[in-house]
């Protein structure tokens, strides 16, 4: 079920990633994208990993908000179908 709801989220990053700041956008890729720890994100952005979560979870939330609102991935992959 995590696979699932980080695939998920990866797709809504590819469809929505520019709506995220700069910073969200870099830490949701690393986290999900790149494998990288809490532990390891919080030192190389410089930050505590309760920023990285709470920066990772900000950006989840944006990204549901915005496939809520516009149904792109949800559109692709009825259209895969």
């Amino acid at each position: 079920m995590k696979r699932e709801k980080d695939l998920k989220l990866s797709l809504y990053y590819d469809f929505y990633g520019e709506f995220l700041t700069q910073k969200q956008a870099s830490v949701f890729s690393l986290y999900y994208n790149d494998d990288y720890s809490l532990a390891e994100i919080a030192q190389e952005c410089g930050i505590s990993r309760q920023g990285v979560l709470d920066t990772i979870k900000r950006a989840q939330v944006k990204l549901e908000g915005m496939e809520q609102k516009l149904g792109l991935v949800k559109s692709q992959l009825d259209e895969e179908k």
